[in-house]
């Protein structure tokens, strides 16, 4: 978490990738200027007084098979929150089918609450950071995980990834897991691909490297984070 902000960014409109068949997640849709310039990973609950928007929405990807949803909240301060992560953050907004700038379209009211229940990863973008080596952050749960590409400099990209784990990391709570991806994956700037198998090595700690199965590449981004 970064707390070096003297003032708060206005509130705005922070639209996120919701991904997740057993609990809904978010992903934060970055750029490296502000307010938006966050990568972040949260795990929420949804509700509304009538209905359950998240089976609705479990229904409505399995349905049409679209890769591409995301959560559209009323405007508010991120970095107010970044800046103070325990205090209860309630977001009310819509889920969108596709991307909700880019012809998505609303299947739920814009009456749907968004509880934060966890931050699974929090960083501020830096533009002026070195570029590194790729790495990716595993989130979710054993049975229903994703890799996020961690951001770093532009000109770069953001992808999740729906994937299955092999060899679960022993007491991995689905908070986000750094790794470094062995192999040819390691070129600066390369994308991972749904269909391969590639093998995770956590980049602190003492646990074993993770053996993964990319199964469905949900969202790539790239012009976004071009400068």
């Amino acid at each position: 978490m970064h707390n070096d902000q003297s003032a708060h960014d206005r509130p705005a409109v922070h639209g996120m990738l919701l991904v997740g068949e057993s609990t809904p997640l978010l992903s934060h849709l970055p750029m490296f200027h502000a307010p938006h310039d966050y990568q972040l990973l949260l795990e929420v609950a949804l509700r509304v007084d009538a209905g359950d928007p998240f089976a609705m929405y479990v229904q409505d990807r399995r349905a049409t098979g679209e890769k591409v949803y995301t959560w559209v909240p009323e405007p508010f301060s991120l970095s107010e929150f970044v800046a103070d992560p325990q205090r209860p953050l309630t977001m009310t907004g819509t889920i969108f089918r596709g991307h909700f700038e880019r012809g998505g379209i609303p299947i739920t009211p814009d009456t749907i609450q968004a509880n934060v229940q966890r931050v699974l990863f929090s960083r501020r973008l830096d533009p002026r950071m070195p570029p590194a080596e790729p790495q990716y952050l595993l989130f979710g749960s054993p049975d229903d995980a994703y890799l996020a590409h961690l951001i770093s400099c532009p000109p770069d990209f953001d992808q999740v990834l729906r994937v299955d784990v092999r060899n679960v990391p022993s007491g991995w709570d689905g908070a986000a897991l750094m790794l470094r991806i062995d192999g040819a994956q390691r070129v600066a700037g390369a994308r991972l691909k749904e269909g391969d198998t590639v093998e995770g090595v956590p980049v602190s700690g003492a646990l074993d490297p993770v053996q993964i199965v990319l199964r469905a590449e949900l969202y790539f981004e790239t012009s976004d984070l071009a400068s």
